[in-house]
Protein backbone atom coordinates (compact mmCIF):
# COMPACT_ATOMS: atom_id res chain seq x y z
CA UNK A 1 0.00 0.00 0.00
CA UNK A 2 3.03 2.60 0.28
CA UNK A 3 2.82 3.22 -3.45
CA UNK A 4 0.24 5.06 -2.42
CA UNK A 5 1.69 7.68 -0.16
CA UNK A 6 4.96 7.93 -1.56
CA UNK A 7 7.64 6.91 -3.99
CA UNK A 8 9.09 2.97 -4.33
CA UNK A 9 11.18 1.00 -6.22
CA UNK A 10 8.53 -0.65 -8.00
CA UNK A 11 6.60 2.67 -9.07
CA UNK A 12 10.06 4.13 -10.36
CA UNK A 13 10.59 0.92 -12.12
CA UNK A 14 6.72 1.11 -14.02
CA UNK A 15 6.97 4.83 -14.76
CA UNK A 16 10.81 3.97 -16.31
CA UNK A 17 9.42 1.82 -18.47
CA UNK A 18 6.93 4.49 -19.93
CA UNK A 19 9.12 6.75 -20.50
CA UNK A 20 11.64 4.42 -22.27
CA UNK A 21 9.80 2.13 -24.05
CA UNK A 22 7.36 4.93 -25.21
CA UNK A 23 10.26 7.74 -25.58
CA UNK A 24 9.33 10.42 -23.71
CA UNK A 25 10.41 13.34 -21.24
CA UNK A 26 8.44 11.79 -18.19
CA UNK A 27 6.61 8.48 -17.69
CA UNK A 28 4.01 8.87 -14.98
CA UNK A 29 2.04 5.68 -13.22
CA UNK A 30 -0.89 6.29 -11.11
CA UNK A 31 -0.39 4.06 -8.00
CA UNK A 32 -4.36 2.50 -8.53
CA UNK A 33 -2.68 0.58 -12.10
CA UNK A 34 0.07 -1.29 -10.36
CA UNK A 35 -1.71 -4.08 -8.09
CA UNK A 36 1.21 -6.61 -6.98
CA UNK A 37 4.64 -7.00 -5.93
CA UNK A 38 7.51 -8.43 -7.85
CA UNK A 39 9.18 -10.64 -5.01
CA UNK A 40 13.02 -11.69 -5.40
CA UNK A 41 14.53 -14.06 -7.98
CA UNK A 42 12.85 -14.77 -11.72
CA UNK A 43 10.12 -12.73 -12.81
CA UNK A 44 7.54 -14.68 -14.86
CA UNK A 45 5.16 -13.20 -17.42
CA UNK A 46 2.48 -13.84 -14.69
CA UNK A 47 4.14 -11.52 -11.96
CA UNK A 48 4.06 -8.91 -14.76
CA UNK A 49 0.25 -9.17 -15.47
CA UNK A 50 -0.40 -9.50 -11.96
CA UNK A 51 0.94 -6.22 -11.42
CA UNK A 52 -1.16 -4.71 -14.51
CA UNK A 53 -3.70 -6.60 -14.84
CA UNK A 54 -6.44 -3.92 -15.91
CA UNK A 55 -5.45 -3.85 -19.86
CA UNK A 56 -4.42 -0.29 -20.12
CA UNK A 57 -2.47 0.50 -23.19
CA UNK A 58 0.79 3.05 -23.30
CA UNK A 59 0.17 6.41 -24.94
CA UNK A 60 2.08 9.46 -24.87
CA UNK A 61 0.91 12.90 -24.80
CA UNK A 62 1.90 16.32 -25.52
CA UNK A 63 1.39 18.31 -21.73
CA UNK A 64 2.70 21.80 -20.76
CA UNK A 65 4.78 22.29 -17.77
CA UNK A 66 1.64 23.65 -15.54
CA UNK A 67 -0.77 20.99 -16.77
CA UNK A 68 2.29 18.39 -15.33
CA UNK A 69 2.60 20.83 -12.08
CA UNK A 70 -1.57 20.66 -11.69
CA UNK A 71 -1.20 16.84 -12.14
CA UNK A 72 1.44 16.45 -9.33
CA UNK A 73 -0.78 18.74 -6.96
CA UNK A 74 -3.74 16.50 -7.73
CA UNK A 75 -2.16 13.48 -7.15
CA UNK A 76 -0.42 14.65 -3.67
CA UNK A 77 -3.38 16.16 -2.63
CA UNK A 78 -4.53 13.34 0.14
CA UNK A 79 -0.72 12.57 1.81
CA UNK A 80 -0.55 11.29 4.31
CA UNK A 81 -3.44 9.32 3.44
CA UNK A 82 -3.77 7.02 0.73
CA UNK A 83 -4.39 7.78 -2.88
CA UNK A 84 -4.90 5.69 -6.07
CA UNK A 85 -3.67 8.59 -7.75
CA UNK A 86 -0.52 8.91 -6.20
CA UNK A 87 1.94 9.68 -9.45
CA UNK A 88 5.26 8.11 -9.50
CA UNK A 89 7.40 9.98 -11.56
CA UNK A 90 10.13 9.03 -14.37
CA UNK A 91 12.72 11.55 -15.59
CA UNK A 92 11.36 14.11 -12.96
CA UNK A 93 11.64 15.02 -9.80
CA UNK A 94 10.04 17.04 -7.21
CA UNK A 95 9.42 17.77 -3.42
CA UNK A 96 5.60 17.47 -1.29
CA UNK A 97 5.66 20.10 1.16
CA UNK A 98 3.20 18.95 4.12
CA UNK A 99 3.46 22.12 6.12
CA UNK A 100 1.00 23.27 3.32
CA UNK A 101 -2.77 22.07 2.99
CA UNK A 102 -4.13 21.27 -0.44
CA UNK A 103 -6.11 23.85 -1.90
CA UNK A 104 -7.44 21.91 -5.09
CA UNK A 105 -10.89 22.19 -5.93
CA UNK A 106 -12.83 19.24 -7.22
CA UNK A 107 -16.11 18.53 -8.71
CA UNK A 108 -18.90 16.64 -7.58
CA UNK A 109 -17.45 13.43 -9.32
CA UNK A 110 -14.04 14.36 -8.05
CA UNK A 111 -12.44 15.52 -11.19
CA UNK A 112 -9.60 18.49 -10.84
CA UNK A 113 -11.19 21.89 -11.27
CA UNK A 114 -8.28 24.17 -10.25
CA UNK A 115 -5.42 24.57 -7.55
CA UNK A 116 -7.24 28.04 -5.34
CA UNK A 117 -4.13 28.33 -3.06
CA UNK A 118 -0.57 27.42 -2.70
CA UNK A 119 1.15 24.80 -4.59
CA UNK A 120 2.28 22.19 -1.92
CA UNK A 121 4.19 20.56 -4.55
CA UNK A 122 7.41 22.13 -5.78
CA UNK A 123 11.06 22.05 -6.62
CA UNK A 124 10.03 20.32 -9.67
CA UNK A 125 12.62 19.17 -12.06
CA UNK A 126 12.44 17.43 -15.28
CA UNK A 127 15.71 15.55 -16.32
CA UNK A 128 17.70 17.71 -13.92
CA UNK A 129 16.33 21.24 -15.20
CA UNK A 130 13.59 23.17 -13.18
CA UNK A 131 10.49 22.90 -14.68
CA UNK A 132 9.12 25.58 -17.14
CA UNK A 133 5.25 26.23 -17.20
CA UNK A 134 4.87 27.10 -20.28
CA UNK A 135 7.32 24.97 -22.02
CA UNK A 136 5.62 21.52 -23.89
CA UNK A 137 7.10 18.00 -22.72
CA UNK A 138 5.87 14.68 -23.75
CA UNK A 139 4.40 12.67 -21.22
CA UNK A 140 4.02 8.46 -21.42
CA UNK A 141 1.49 6.64 -19.37
CA UNK A 142 -1.40 5.01 -19.51
CA UNK A 143 -4.61 5.52 -21.60
CA UNK A 144 -6.71 6.04 -18.54
CA UNK A 145 -4.84 8.37 -16.99
CA UNK A 146 -3.90 10.63 -20.08
CA UNK A 147 -6.92 10.50 -22.07
CA UNK A 148 -9.72 9.09 -19.47
CA UNK A 149 -8.80 11.32 -17.29
CA UNK A 150 -8.36 8.68 -14.60
CA UNK A 151 -7.91 9.60 -11.37
CA UNK A 152 -9.90 12.76 -12.15
CA UNK A 153 -6.94 13.78 -13.96
CA UNK A 154 -9.19 16.21 -15.93
CA UNK A 155 -5.74 18.27 -17.00
CA UNK A 156 -4.68 16.46 -19.92
CA UNK A 157 -7.82 16.51 -21.23
CA UNK A 158 -7.24 17.80 -24.67
CA UNK A 159 -3.80 17.53 -25.30
CA UNK A 160 -2.55 16.33 -28.06
CA UNK A 161 -1.86 12.48 -28.24
CA UNK A 162 1.72 11.95 -30.02
CA UNK A 163 1.39 8.45 -29.31
CA UNK A 164 -1.33 5.82 -29.17
CA UNK A 165 -2.47 2.63 -28.49
CA UNK A 166 1.21 1.71 -28.11
CA UNK A 167 1.30 -1.62 -26.70
CA UNK A 168 -0.63 -3.04 -23.45
CA UNK A 169 0.72 -1.72 -20.00
CA UNK A 170 2.26 -5.34 -19.44
CA UNK A 171 4.21 -4.93 -22.48
CA UNK A 172 5.68 -1.98 -21.82
CA UNK A 173 6.95 -3.41 -18.34
CA UNK A 174 8.14 -6.08 -20.13
CA UNK A 175 9.74 -4.89 -23.02
CA UNK A 176 11.63 -2.51 -20.27
CA UNK A 177 12.83 -5.58 -17.73
CA UNK A 178 14.16 -8.06 -21.17
CA UNK A 179 15.13 -5.53 -24.02
CA UNK A 180 16.44 -1.94 -21.75
CA UNK A 181 17.71 -3.86 -18.85
CA UNK A 182 18.76 -7.11 -20.58
CA UNK A 183 16.57 -9.55 -17.85
CA UNK A 184 18.29 -8.11 -14.96
CA UNK A 185 16.97 -5.30 -12.66
CA UNK A 186 20.04 -3.56 -11.37
CA UNK A 187 20.66 -2.45 -8.10
CA UNK A 188 19.34 1.26 -8.54
CA UNK A 189 15.73 -0.67 -7.79
CA UNK A 190 16.94 -2.17 -4.93
CA UNK A 191 15.71 0.42 -2.25
CA UNK A 192 12.46 -0.44 -1.58
CA UNK A 193 11.76 3.58 -0.82
CA UNK A 194 12.93 3.99 -4.42
CA UNK A 195 15.65 6.08 -6.03
CA UNK A 196 14.72 10.13 -4.28
CA UNK A 197 12.71 11.18 -7.11
CA UNK A 198 9.59 12.47 -4.95
CA UNK A 199 10.84 14.08 -1.22
CA UNK A 200 7.99 14.61 1.42
CA UNK A 201 9.13 17.28 3.77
Amino acid sequence: RKIRIGETNLGDLAADAYRDQLGADIGLCNAGAIHSNISAGNITCNDVLNIFPFGNTGCVIEATGQQIKDALEMASRSYPNENGGFLQVSGLTYVINTSISSSVQLDQKENFIAVKGAYRVNDIMINGQPLDLTKSYTVASNDYLLKQGGDGMTMFKGCTVAKDNMMLDADVLSGYIKDTLHGTIPADYANPAGQGRITIR
